[in-house]
């Protein structure tokens, strides 16, 4: 991970910030988003069982094998390691988790798809912000897979289905599920073209309405290109970087505008 290109582009965040907490845009639905999801102007608590399931992951010892066809995480990808140590490496930090929480309970929307299961964290955020959408969950790495498919269950997460395998293909079979609107997490493959072939996947199966959030925007230059590709299409009315990850709002009667908020 090239640190000093990250610590640039922050800075470069930080200057380039110009809607502080939605003040001065004129769309009322954006505003309204980033207030009340972003900024969670309400005070909306997350649900005690998606905390429950990130407390319990972040302190199991268990080893699970850890090699996957992606790029490399914040931890060595080698050999297998413990479900604690992915967790505090690789999953989404709670800061971010309560905003998946929240766009699911605001986007309620038909279906949920998450690109990149890890050990379920960010699956049990999302399914319990929209806990009557079926979530469907793509982890190409088996150990991580069953982990998180056992865990979710006890939990009590019903609607989330795990399923093991190529993103692409999985994507492909998921396209007749989509009936309505869609709420997808991309944090899979942490490379341009897989990132580029993804969401325009799942922007095709939205046909126009939905939510994609896709995590660590700025994790390389091939990230950041392929966002910056992602955005200009012209699909994506909406999208706002929040620097640690990008949100894209699909919606016909929005004005184009790409927004920078510090979160």
């Amino acid at each position: 991970m090239p640190m000093p290109w990250r610590i640039l582009n922050y800075i470069v965040h930080q200057f380039y910030l110009r809607h502080r907490k939605g003040f001065g845009i004129h769309s009322p639905y954006v505003f309204r988003f980033i207030q009340e999801v972003i900024f969670n102007a309400g005070g909306f608590e997350v649900a005690s069982a998606a905390l429950n399931f990130h407390r319990e992951a972040g302190a199991d010892r268990s080893l699970i094998p850890s090699a996957g066809p992606g790029a490399p995480s914040r931890v060595s990808m080698e050999g297998s390691k413990s479900v604690r140590s992915f967790v505090n490496g690789s999953s989404v930090r709670k800061k971010y988790g309560a905003l998946l929480f929240r766009i699911g309970r605001w986007s309620t929307p038909e279906l949920v798809l998450e690109l990149g299961t890890g050990v379920g964290v960010s699956a049990a955020y999302l399914a319990s912000g929209a806990p009557e959408a079926p979530l469907h969950t793509i982890e190409a790495n088996a150990g991580r897979a069953a982990n998180a498919s056992e865990r979710l269950l006890r939990h009590g997460f019903g609607n989330v289905t795990v399923h093991c395998g190529d993103m692409e293909e999985v994507l492909e079979g998921l396209n007749h599920d989509l009936e309505g609107s869609l709420l997808a997490y991309m944090d899979g493959n942490h490379r341009y073209l897989p990132t580029v072939s993804y969401a325009r996947s799942l922007i095709g199966m939205a046909k126009g309405t939905g939510v994609i959030v896709i995590d660590d925007i700025y994790w390389s230059k091939g990230m950041y290109r392929a966002w910056k590709e992602i955005i200009a299409w012209p699909e994506v009315r909406v999208s706002i970087d929040l620097f640690h990850s990008g949100i894209l709002l699909l919606r016909a009667d929005l004005q184009k505008m790409h927004l920078k908020l510090n979160f």
